[in-house]
């Protein structure tokens, strides 16, 4: 009777081995994802954590380009502003210029008057032209 309870209690226990055996592969099955969920966690972590960063540099990045383009407004108006008072002191120095062209013309023409002016007043200062004391004799003897 020892021999039969033997192979029953061999056969009883190959379900039990099978059972053990599937429940290790199981045990296994469930490591091996949870290690893999660990390792995705990590990747998605890192991925989150870069993900934030490359955000507060997009927006690092977005204030630096509202201040560039402030400034360069700024720039611009202050560059518009420059070319028109360019054009005023263009228009005001050509203005100037004419004025002084007149203002030369003006004066030569005064200094002509003066000329004249000082010349007939010479011409009076000196009286009629006197004629040489000899010139009267030579017409008084000639006669």
């Amino acid at each position: 009777m020892d021999d039969s309870v033997e192979p029953d209690r061999m056969e009883g226990q190959k379900p039990l081995t099978k059972w053990v055996d599937e429940m290790r592969d199981v045990i296994k099955v469930i490591t091996d994802l949870s290690e893999e969920r660990a390792r995705h966690r990590a990747v998605t972590e890192s991925a989150q954590r870069e993900y934030t960063k490359v955000c507060e540099d997009v927006a690092r990045l977005g204030a630096e380009t509202e201040r560039a383009n402030g400034l360069a407004a700024a720039a611009q108006r202050e560059q518009n502003a420059l070319r028109e008072e360019i054009g005023r002191l263009r228009a005001e120095n050509d203005q100037l210029q004419l004025e002084r062209a007149e203002a030369g013309d003006a004066a030569a023409k005064l200094l002509d008057e003066m000329k004249e002016l000082v010349a007939e007043a010479a011409q009076k200062l000196q009286g009629p032209p006197r004629t040489s004391p000899f010139a009267r004799e030579a017409k008084v003897s000639h006669s």
